[in-house]
């Protein structure tokens, strides 16, 4: 009996020793191979012939965050209290078709500004999506810019996130004069920022024929923080988007808030789906008085993902839309609705002018 115990406890022993060599190991190698971004100007791949951008009536643009073609209507996730970091193969290659079909109908937009879109990941099965969708938008200028790269992400433990690359896509019809990365401030303490994704906005800047720039901004701000980091990133977005308002030009900006806009109430949507509002952060107002905060009040653009999506029952919220300088003329905006059925957001569609 004495025998016996000393071999469990040896068992015992031996598979703690295992657990811990292979957590001390990915925190060696994700230390090693931390992704630490720099502001930088990324590279635009433009189409031969493109033109500069004319004086119209109106421009649009369509914002999404396509959730790696990995969150549809069926699909649950992790971090949002669900199990799940990717779906089934099939359930995939199912959204990620569907994904590029709607982007490909979007493809007589002026601009398409596109996050959670993954170079090389385990969630979508290593499938360089900013490449495919380049090719399906052949049109269009591109520009990528990682915002998450991580070796190794090893949970849930029995089906660890693994490998992400992962980042945000723009795409325009016209000619793009240049492009910044633009890093936000702040991150994760070690060592979970090793894991989480490293935030940043992507501005491009188009010459209009009056001499003046339209400034275009694509983000992605932080999600599972108390709301510091958050705050943060919008001081420093703030800051740039003021600064080409005063210099004369104008700017918009739109993406994946992760901030309800300061007029977001907290009442059902027109699809019957009910809502909710991200607790404990004061909503998006704009820099200064006279910016605009734009959104479509009665379709949700983002979902709990804590477990698949049932309409009428699965609560939604507004964390995707535009912000525009006062001389912005606004004459559309739109969410694109169709239940969740290939991601967890909603596509959002803006029309608009430039003022004086």
């Amino acid at each position: 009996m004495k025998k016996h115990f000393i071999n469990l406890l040896k068992l015992l022993m031996l598979i703690g020793f295992c657990i811990i060599i292979y957590f001390a190991g990915i925190l060696i190698i994700n230390s090693v191979n931390d992704y630490r971004p720099l502001n930088s100007s990324p590279d635009v791949c433009s189409p031969a012939g493109i033109n500069s951008i004319p004086e119209r009536d109106s421009y649009s643009i369509l914002i999404w965050n396509i959730g790696y073609a990995g969150l549809g209507n069926r699909s649950d996730f992790f971090y949002d209290g669900g199990k799940m970091t990717r779906p089934e193969q099939h359930d995939f290659d199912q959204y990620w078709e569907a994904i590029q079909a709607q982007i490909q109908s979007f493809d007589s937009l002026n601009f398409i500004m596109l996050q959670e879109v993954d170079l090389a990941a385990s969630r979508s099965y290593g499938t360089n999506q900013h490449l495919i969708l380049s090719g399906t938008l052949s049109g269009h200028a591109s520009i990528f810019v990682k915002n998450y790269d991580v070796p190794y992400v090893p949970v849930p433990v029995f089906n660890p996130m693994a490998k992400v690359t992962s980042g945000l896509s723009f795409f325009s019809q016209y000619a793009i004069d240049k492009a910044s990365s633009i890093v936000f401030p702040g991150n994760y303490t070690w060592p979970k920022g090793l894991f989480m994704p490293d935030r940043c906005f992507l501005q491009c800047s188009l010459s209009l024929p009056s001499g003046k720039k339209l400034f275009i901004i694509n983000t992605h701000n932080s999600a599972f923080d108390d709301g510091s980091l958050r705050n943060q990133q919008l001081e420093i977005l703030y800051e740039y988007m003021q600064r080409a308002y005063r210099e004369g030009h104008y700017v918009i900006a739109g993406g994946d808030w992760n901030i309800n806009p300061w007029a977001y109430t907290n009442t059902p949507f027109i699809t019957g789906d009910p809502s909710f509002e991200l607790s404990g952060l004061e909503g998006v107002s704009g820099p200064d008085p006279g910016w605009q905060v734009i959104f479509d009040p009665q379709y949700p653009t983002n979902r709990d993902v804590s477990t698949p999506y049932q309409h009428g029952q699965t609560p939604g919220t507004i964390i995707d839309y535009f912000v525009c300088s006062p001389n912005i003329e606004v004459f559309e905006i739109m969410s694109v609705y169709d239940g969740f059925m290939n991601s967890d957001h909603h596509p959002v569609y803006i029309r608009f002018g430039l003022g004086k």
